[in-house]
């Protein structure tokens, strides 16, 4: 299992590596970035069959089935969102917001909430008081962020209506999520769960962090192919990955 831990850090760190160099010169990093993106979401997705192929063979509790079902098909959404938007970018030339690839993205979130809201139903009894009152301020203090330096501005801004709608709908969706994911994640850190759930935790946390990040950047006008931002996504699918590769090998 040692094996797969290095390896994965060795990914990312050459992943780190490599968006670096490739800040100087801008027409790699573009494909790279677009190559990587549906590659590691698809690694990821693959090892997320691979654990639900398991449990229908182990027919475990529904409940716990119905949770990872719910991720897995989140992230194979999330996957297709990046091949559709790798292939507008590389071979079509054209701009792939608003695109078939907000389909796929929106699709993932109903997933991926659906899974959170499983997840603390079935270990509610780990829901403190003082997970509550951690998740809420944290919760408040972002959502209070968020709305002043995205949510504000883009309604403000001169993009269409429908740009303008799925523009707003990414923010709103990721404090909602974070909000789930974090007092999942504060359940995970006191031991309660095991590692797997951690790391999925942690991968959803992370596109959350690239999605406001490249919200804002978009905004401000700043963004492009292969801005360093995007590990944040990169690093999330292996975390995505981790967790259900080390799920799989629980039963």
């Amino acid at each position: 299992m040692k094996w797969l831990y290095v390896l994965s850090l060795v990914y990312c760190i050459t992943l780190a590596i490599t968006y670096g160099a490739g800040q100087l010169n801008l027409d790699f990093i573009k494909v790279f970035s677009n190559v990587l993106f549906p590659t590691t979401a698809a690694a990821a997705a693959a090892v997320s069959f691979l654990t639900l192929d398991k449990y229908a063979k182990h027919n475990p509790r529904p409940p716990f089935s119905a949770a990872w079902t719910s991720f897995s098909s989140g992230i194979v959404l999330w996957s297709l969102g990046e091949l559709t938007w790798a292939i507008y970018v590389l071979f079509l030339m054209w701009e792939p917001f608003p695109s078939l690839a907000d389909v796929f993205y929106l699709g993932g979130y109903v997933f991926l909430f659906i899974a959170l809201f499983l997840i603390l139903n079935l270990f509610k009894q780990a829901f403190s008081p003082k997970v509550g009152g951690i998740t809420t301020i944290v919760s408040v203090f972002l959502a209070v962020a968020v709305f002043y330096s995205l949510v504000t501005p883009i309604f403000t801004s001169s993009e269409d209506l429908l740009a303008t709608i799925l523009a707003v709908s990414y923010p709103i969706l990721n404090i909602g999520m974070f909000a789930l994911a974090f007092a999942t994640l504060l359940i995970f850190l006191e031991g309660t769960i095991g590692k797997a759930w951690f790391f999925v935790t942690v991968g959803i946390i992370m596109n959350i962090a690239a999605d406001l990040l490249f919200s804002y950047a978009e905004l401000q006008g700043f963004y492009y192919e292969g801005h360093p931002f995007e590990l944040f996504w990169l690093w999330g699918y292996v975390a995505f990955l981790l967790g259900f590769y080390i799920h799989r090998r629980e039963f």
